[in-house]
């Protein structure tokens, strides 16, 4: 027979072991946005300087989408439940897409 305190400590350890799992895809989710946010900046900084004489308008435009796709993802995730609670606990708040 299982004791309270057993019963507790399961459930505790599932919760533990959860919100660790959810915490790691919202670093994996944010760490998207970034990474997309970076590119679209070095392909904006390199049109700018002259640097690709070659660079595709089009170019910047897939990195743009790319980042507002990565921007919405990360969005949904911290709006809804369980992601909503672990983006709270750890001070991520939205992103604002291009």
């Amino acid at each position: 027979m299982i004791s309270f305190f057993g019963l507790v400590s399961a459930v505790v350890a599932i919760v533990s072991i959860t919100a660790l799992v959810l915490h790691f895809k919202l670093i994996e989710k944010r760490g998207a946005v970034d990474d997309a946010l970076a590119k679209v900046n070095e392909l904006l900084f390199l049109a700018e300087e002259d640097e690709a004489p070659d660079a595709n308008p089009d170019e910047i435009g897939n990195a743009t989408k790319a980042y507002n796709d990565a921007v919405d993802v990360y969005n949904r995730y911290i709006s809804q439940f369980p992601g909503k609670v672990v983006a709270f606990m750890v001070g991520l708040k939205k992103e604002q897409g291009i």
